[in-house]
């Protein structure tokens, strides 16, 4: 399952993204952010575009809830001093609540860059990794938790089993995705 979108144009960068000005409050000066009109206008288009995607794609926005997902781009600037790494922030933002559920479970990464004066764009691909948690890969899981299927903290909703699915790195399961915590069931 992958999701494929074209943004038409460069995007924001993330140092065009924002705007801000100093506001008095009584006696003291404080800086506000304001998002910029420039985004705001890619923002509505993008938006827009990307609800169209989703539906004519059939892309389901619920997988992406407990998996990460590559955001695959390959950037043809119209200019050779762009830098890639800084339109991922205003892209990743418009798609968040449409394409993903929350853009921190969003890996982006550039794929290839090359320079179109004539058309420039982003082309990205959203799909789900392989690896499932601190597992390499959803067979890894699925057979590290039937073992736990067996153990005592089972059905008592495993702390340690809902940590490695979030990806939390701990001592009690070592390289081998073995449990020092099991406890084996008794059969009565």
């Amino acid at each position: 399952m992958e999701l494929k979108l074209t943004v038409q144009g460069i995007p924001p960068s993330v140092n065009h993204y924002m705007g801000y000005r100093g506001v008095r409050k009584g006696n003291a000066c404080m800086v506000m952010a304001y998002t910029k009109p420039e985004s705001k206008k890619f923002q509505k288009d993008f938006e827009k575009y990307a609800k169209e995607q989703v539906k004519l794609q059939n892309w389901d926005i619920e997988k992406t809830r407990h998996v990460h997902h590559y955001m695959d781009c390959i950037f043809y600037f119209d200019r050779t001093d762009k830098d890639s790494q800084n339109y991922f922030k205003v892209m990743s933002d418009v798609l968040n609540g449409i394409a993903y559920i929350d853009d921190k479970t969003i890996l982006t990464r550039t794929h290839e860059q090359y320079y179109d004066a004539a058309n420039p764009r982003i082309e990205m691909k959203i799909y789900p990794v392989e690896y499932r948690g601190i597992f390499p890969n959803e067979d890894k899981l699925v057979e590290f938790e039937a073992k736990c299927m067996n153990c005592k903290r089972y059905k008592r909703n495993c702390s340690i089993l809902n940590k490695a699915k979030e990806g939390r790195i701990q001592e009690e399961i070592d390289d081998e995705y073995v449990c020092s915590k099991f406890s084996q069931l008794s059969n009565k």
